[in-house]
């Protein structure tokens, strides 16, 4: 984490193509409790609103994924109250 909120506080966005890390970035803030239901979390396609005006919803990336690892190291926050209201939500 980078920021100081307890819930979405940023982080380090690193990439990496066959284990050399070639990019690297501050997120300043993430999504404080849950994604919009329109939202997915798609690896080599996005299915939902671009992160980029460089393309259009649907791109289909067309080279070659061999591996995706997300690493959430790091102290999980536990806000039992909204994890409550969320799960009375989907009753």
């Amino acid at each position: 984490m980078t920021g100081k909120e307890e819930f979405g506080a940023g982080g380090i966005g690193r990439l990496y193509i066959d284990n050399e890390k070639t990019g690297e970035g501050e997120i300043p803030h993430t999504v404080r409790f849950i994604y919009a239901v329109d939202e997915t979390f798609d690896i080599g396609r996005d299915t939902g609103s671009p992160v980029t005006d460089e393309y259009k919803a649907g791109a289909v990336f067309t080279g070659v994924i061999k591996k995706v690892v997300v690493d959430l190291a790091g102290e999980r926050h536990n806000d039992p109250e909204t994890e409550t209201k969320i799960i009375m939500k989907r009753q």
